[in-house]
């Protein structure tokens, strides 16, 4: 996911520098992936992969800081290191 999002934010710049208004399917997609990543948590919360006390909100925040980090590092030969460090973080 953090790999892949360098190339779809690029197209999402390239929309918008079109003209092209994303403000409401961006936030038909925001609800579903705030609703995903909920599913998700709980069920690996519940597989005891993942500390108790996260939540979806710190998920998010989470996957958005890691994307962000990702597209902005200097060192591109070490590609998902970002999400790596994340995963190893939200280890009980």
């Amino acid at each position: 996911m953090i790999d892949e999002a360098r190339a779809k934010q690029d197209l999402t710049d390239a929309l918008a520098g079109a003209g092209v208004n994303l403000t409401d399917a961006t936030r038909q997609t925001a609800v579903q992936l705030r609703q995903i990543f909920a599913e998700l948590l709980a069920s690996a919360q519940k597989a005891g992969v993942v500390r108790a006390d996260v939540d979806g909100e710190d998920v998010q925040a989470i996957v958005l800081a890691a994307v962000t980090g990702e597209r902005h590092r200097a060192d591109h030969t070490r590609p998902g290191r970002l999400g790596d460090l994340v995963l190893d973080g939200l280890r009980p």
